[in-house]
């Protein structure tokens, strides 16, 4: 059962700001099934896994749900659901997942009811170095019977398509790492991350609307799945399947077929400093964990 507020006329006019507060309210039962299709993705290089055996879901389980199910029709040309409903009517063409900062309260659990309430929290325009940004912030919050379960403040940044600059893109770690695990994913390990959290977004499995319409060179791996084997190797790292709290933030794209490393450092009192790079260095992803 879903439920979203209507917009005022004043947001359908394009006043984005008037959009602040709007909230879409959803609830789902924790099935097993997509427990189990991100256990085919993660369990043979992960000791943190996707359902233990008390039934509680992996602290990145709760990408698997409450996922967009709108009819066909209502599907843009990105595969993303069509902006005007709960997301405002943005003009900027290209989205991605900024940014995440995730408080853990309790485990999902397989079988129970879940409430998840998604708010607008924050528009805020910039301008950088590629053009104009909006970044839409969007508050997560997951209860079961009136219990704060976890707490997801999400950063989405909207941009213009432009040609992919590969140069831009500087930032390197700058500590040697307590871990370095390698990896690279193919594009059948892309599209089965789509299909467990139903994310249509073309840029995980076509290459030529990758290539042609949003000038990236190659299909790009989801932020969660990356995110996903962050907090997997950091929390190996500590002998711990769960954590308080995890920050992540995209700074380059990763494509597929591309090796890459996950790393991490152990700063104490409980906190870890983990980032995904690639060979020359360059860091794909930063993130901050909280034991």
């Amino acid at each position: 059962m879903t439920q979203t507020q209507k917009p005022d006329s004043r947001a359908m006019q394009g006043n984005i700001e008037n959009w602040k507060g709007r909230q879409h309210i959803a609830h789902e039962i924790i099935e097993k099934w997509p427990l189990n299709g991100l256990a085919s993705l993660i369990d043979n290089r992960s000791k943190v896994p996707a359902v233990d055996s008390m039934g509680a879901a992996h602290p990145c389980a709760h990408w698997l749900y409450f996922v967009p199910t709108v009819p066909q029709p209502e599907i843009d040309i990105d595969g993303h659901p069509k902006r005007g409903s709960f997301i405002p009517p943005l003009p900027q063409a290209r989205r991605m997942w900024a940014k995440s900062v995730i408080t853990y309260h309790d485990d999902l659990q397989v079988g129970k009811r879940v409430e998840k309430t998604a708010t607008i929290s924050s528009i805020e325009t910039k301008t950088g170095k590629s053009g104009e940004l909006v970044f839409l912030g969007i508050n997560n919050r997951y209860m079961q019977e009136g219990r704060l379960l976890r707490e997801e403040e999400q950063t989405v940044v909207y941009r213009d398509h432009q040609d992919y600059d590969d140069n831009i893109f500087t930032l390197r770690a700058k500590s040697a790492p307590d871990w370095s695990v390698p990896e690279k994913l193919n594009a059948t390990q892309l599209f089965r991350y789509s299909a467990v959290t139903f994310n249509s977004h073309r840029i995980h499995y076509d290459a030529d609307y990758t290539r042609d319409v949003e000038k990236y060179p190659a299909i790009i791996v989801q932020g969660q799945l990356i995110a996903t084997l962050v907090l997997n190797h950091a929390l190996m790292a500590a002998g711990v399947t769960r954590c308080r709290q995890f920050t992540f933030k995209a700074v380059k794209p990763l494509f597929v077929n591309r090796p890459f490393l996950i790393e991490g450092l152990r700063l104490g009192d409980g906190k870890i400093e983990a980032w995904a790079r690639e060979e020359d260095g360059r860091i794909n992803m930063l993130a901050d964990i909280i034991l």
